[in-house]
């Protein structure tokens, strides 16, 4: 005699708990460092491939020893004023304007009066890092540090040269320490 067969999906197959419940097979844990090998951006990298750093162009660099751990964070700095400034141009829309238009900070009547408004402060922040870089500095630097692209080929010097300047514009160093590393020839 043949048994009735059940309706709806077919259970899964594999060992079950005595409730019924199917337990949980034990694949192999795959490790970060694996994970992060296949990974094309952090090829190469060898141990440092699983570090954050390496999620950016500029902490590649950093892994790959091309920069100083202070150029590294003047990068970084760049970048976040860059982004600050990027905000205030295309910042959040007041609602009380109508239909979402316009600016809801205006340096005239922000809420920060004068030197207090934080969208004229980061523009001043932003303006004054880039004034200390040359414009191929601030070609190379933006497009390392603001947009994550590799380094051109032969910029380093010219990266190195702009991360310097920044390094010593936001008081990360002495003027009388020198970071650019010796063997690019710079």
């Amino acid at each position: 005699m043949a048994g009735k067969r059940r309706k709806g999906r077919p259970r899964k197959t594999g060992p079950r708990y005595r409730n019924g419940n199917l337990r949980p097979t034990s694949e192999p844990a795959i490790s970060p460092a694996a994970i992060a090998a296949t990974q094309p951006h952090r090829a190469g990298l060898g141990d440092s491939a699983v570090d954050q750093k390496a999620e950016s162009e500029l902490g590649r660099m950093v892994l790959r020893s091309q920069i100083s751990a202070i150029q590294y964070l003047a990068g970084q700095r760049y970048a976040a004023q860059w982004r600050a400034y990027l905000a205030t141009l295309d910042g959040p829309r007041s609602p009380q304007r109508g239909h979402g238009r316009g600016n809801g900070c205006n340096p005239a009547d922000c809420r920060g009066q004068g030197s207090e408004c934080v969208c004229d402060r980061a523009k001043r922040s932003w303006q004054r890092s880039a004034s200390v870089l040359t414009p191929a500095e601030i070609l190379v630097t933006a497009r390392v540090c603001c947009w994550d692209i590799a380094c051109p080929l032969g910029g380093l010097a010219i990266l190195c040269r702009g991360l310097d300047a920044l390094a010593l514009n936001l008081g990360l160093t002495g003027s009388d320490k020198s970071l650019c590393k010796q063997r690019i020839g710079v």
